[in-house]
């Protein structure tokens, strides 16, 4: 932000799309890692990484709004911020997810749910045996969830959970910003 702007501020809704953009560029290297993590298995640490990665970016995205705002940005802007930046970062790895999904690797969901089967059979007994037997059933059944059916879900828990760690990381910022007025009013 220059000089000349420091007397605007900036929404949180554009700060949101801002760092969306980048944070859908982050989802997406996250989810194709995951992805070609069978063929390719130092992709599926890169993965791994990412996701634990995920607060740490959303920290640092709010941490740089807050910034931007000279420590000034309320707990709802920063929510807010956090919550676009889940939203535009998904739609964009999510419109890649149902592109290669639909068009590059149309077999990719019946290969994911026989490779579960396969699993399944050599683990009796467990969780995974049981999720096997459900996907063994879906392929009877021909009932293969279409790419855009598993993304909407993707889209969905990603908006839950990113509003949540964006709840967390924006409450941590506005008691740290009480604490702050707290001391700097006691000391005048």
């Amino acid at each position: 932000m220059d000089n000349s702007d420091r007397r605007i501020i900036t929404s949180p809704y554009r700060r949101g799309a801002d760092f969306g953009f980048l944070f859908g560029i982050y989802l997406s290297v996250m989810f194709f890692s995951s992805i070609f993590g069978k063929t390719l298995p130092l992709t599926g640490l890169l993965s791994l990484l990412l996701m634990l990665g995920v607060p740490v970016f959303i920290f640092i995205v709010l941490r740089r709004y807050d910034r931007e705002l000279q420590g000034c940005a309320t707990f709802p802007m920063m929510w807010m911020t956090g919550v676009v930046t889940f939203i535009c970062g998904i739609l964009i790895s999510g419109t890649l997810l149902v592109i290669y999904m639909k068009w590059i690797e149309p077999g990719f969901v019946l290969s994911q749910l026989e490779g579960l089967v396969e699993t399944g059979k050599k683990l009796p007994g467990t969780p995974v045996a049981e999720a096997g037997e459900i996907a063994a059933r879906m392929i009877r059944a021909n009932f293969i969830p279409t790419p855009i059916a598993i993304v909407t879900e993707i889209i969905m828990a990603t908006i839950v959970s990113g509003s949540i760690l964006s709840i967390i990381i924006s409450a941590g910022f506005a008691l740290l910003h009480k604490s702050q007025r707290r001391r700097g009013s006691s000391e005048s």
